[in-house]
């Protein structure tokens, strides 16, 4: 048999008060290093964590508004843009047209220019013709009247009167 404090009698959970004693004063003791020299940082550095989360949260907030705002600019001004460029195809399209407009215009006046040449370039060519054509009748005519009278007759008045006779003619030939 065993002698001594462990016997079969004092098998059992033995709670002495003096180790219980320095359990709690060990257990204050490091409660009170903890929260002196370990509670102070932790708390500082959960509460400066905390600060640069609600911090960020802001800042992805205000990016946020910020990304909403510049888009809403941007599609402000791709709505101006887009405004713009159709005034501008439409100023285009107008001043093409005016041009057009004004070329066509032109070729009408000149086409028109050119037409009345023609016609008084045609009218002194024709005027010249006839003018051509009745001294050589006037000419012929002389010559046949002077072998027709066998003698020389004044040219001169012969084709005053010739003359005189074709513009008598010509005028009655105008008004029909």
């Amino acid at each position: 048999m065993l002698t001594g404090p462990l016997t079969e009698e004092s098998t059992g959970l033995i709670v002495h008060p003096f180790w219980v004693l320095v359990s709690i004063v060990n257990f204050l003791v490091l409660l009170y290093v903890l929260r002196t020299f370990m509670w102070g940082p932790i708390t500082r550095t959960l509460d400066a964590r905390a600060t640069k989360i609600r911090e960020g949260l802001q800042m992805a907030e205000d990016a946020k508004a910020e990304r909403l705002r510049m888009q809403a600019e941007v599609e402000r001004l791709l709505t101006q843009a887009r405004i713009d460029a159709t005034a501008l195809a439409e100023k285009s399209v107008a001043a093409a047209e005016a041009a057009a407009a004004e070329l066509r215009a032109q070729a009408r006046a000149e086409a028109d220019r050119i037409r009345e040449k023609g016609r008084t370039d045609s009218q002194a060519l024709h005027d010249q013709a006839l003018a051509q054509l009745r001294g050589e009748v006037a000419n012929m005519v002389v010559l046949a009247a002077s072998r027709i009278l066998g003698r020389e007759i004044n040219a001169d008045q012969h084709r005053a009167l010739i003359e005189e006779s074709l513009n008598e003619a010509g005028a009655e030939l105008q008004k029909n």
